[in-house]
């Protein structure tokens, strides 16, 4: 057996190899060269103009990025692959769809440099709805999210592991909720000011939008881990802190205080998380988790935003926005881990 994979204790016809700590570590810090690549593309298309050819040191860095991660996906699934097994089934655990996602990113990059070539670089808005970008966003979710769901299935799992135990399950989880914010950015609330002026309705309903977006781009992985470990603290600031750091950078850090705001909130949100213990087995903490996490994360926010630029919302609409969040993070958690369903009574 290889030295890089493990089988699971389980060892049953269905079960796959997993492989080593260190090859997930690998893993992740790949594709946080590749996601960095593609904030740094971000960054590009939002603030240069006359952009005019696919050929740019942006893409240079991110396509970069996913070679070396294909590289090693590809030579990690085929030195661990069982030949005994068809389809997925025969690649460790996770790292089937990591495959199928260097496959989806590389029709996807084919299909950008034809999509350049045709009708221009897009810039703004337009970037983040191109159908070859999209492609590719499919294609990175697949790649980033191997060690997260290797990690899932595996019975071997630690239920509550140290933090540099769980970090390759930690940064998978981190990526992707980083990839998902890059693709609502203009929803993405830690590089706005919500709350300062009263705009137009169209314009408030705008921002109270970002917030309820953010919220739960951020709250669904918080929730998602809890609900398979006890997450060691910092999670919450991990995931908070990369989408804040990572989505300023697409902005040139206009605002650096929301920023910070954005890692504070996290912290705060980890403090939450180990004084109520929500697990799957107490659905009542859990539950309780959805609506509170929002609560402090969204009070951390608008409390940032008084103490730099003042608020300039009325009560009604700020303390409204916060228990909207509230209310959609518990719909969420119930979403999550609904009550148990009765069992039929004999007739």
């Amino acid at each position: 057996m290889s030295a890089t994979a493990q089988r699971t204790p389980a060892d049953t016809p269905t079960d796959q190899l997993r492989v080593s700590w260190r090859v997930d570590a690998v893993t992740v810090l790949l594709g946080t060269w590749l996601l960095v690549g593609l904030v740094v593309d971000g960054w590009a298309h939002t603030n240069l103009q006359g952009l005019e050819t696919f050929f740019t040191p942006w893409h240079a860095v991110f396509y970069s990025g996913f070679l070396a991660t294909a590289a090693w996906v590809l030579a990690t699934a085929a030195r661990t692959r069982r030949p005994e097994r068809s389809g997925l089934a025969a690649f460790p655990a996770g790292y089937g769809l990591a495959v199928v996602g260097v496959v989806v990113f590389a029709v996807g990059g084919a299909g950008d440099m034809t999509w350049h070539s045709l009708f221009g670089i897009e810039q703004d808005l337009e970037a983040l709805f191109s159908p070859t970008h999209l492609l590719l966003f499919v294609g990175m979710a697949l790649i980033l999210s191997t060690p997260l769901r290797a990690a899932w299935g595996d019975p071997a799992e630690q239920a509550a592991p140290g933090y540099r135990r769980f970090l390759p399950v930690l940064v998978s989880a981190t990526l992707v909720t980083v990839l998902v914010a890059f693709a609502f950015l203009y929803w993405a609330a830690f590089i706005q000011t919500v709350g300062v002026v009263s705009y137009d309705d169209s314009t408030l309903l705008n921002e109270v939008a970002s917030v309820q977006a953010t919220n739960l781009i951020l709250l669904a992985p918080v929730l998602l881990l809890v609900r398979r470990w006890r997450p060691p603290f910092g999670t919450a600031a991990t995931i908070y802190g990369a989408v804040g750091v990572l989505l300023g950078a697409v902005d040139a850090y206009h605002l650096p205080v929301m920023v910070a705001a954005a890692v504070v909130a996290g912290l705060a949100v980890d403090g939450v998380l180990r004084l109520l213990g929500p697990s799957a087995a107490r659905p009542g903490r859990f539950w309780t988790a959805g609506a509170v996490v929002p609560l402090v994360t969204w009070s951390v926010y608008f409390a940032a935003v008084a103490v730099r630029f003042g608020i300039g919302w009325s009560a009604e609409l700020w303390t409204g926005t916060i228990s909207w969040a509230c209310l959609l993070g518990l719909a969420l958690s119930l979403l999550m881990l609904p009550p148990p369903v009765p069992e039929p009574t004999p007739r």
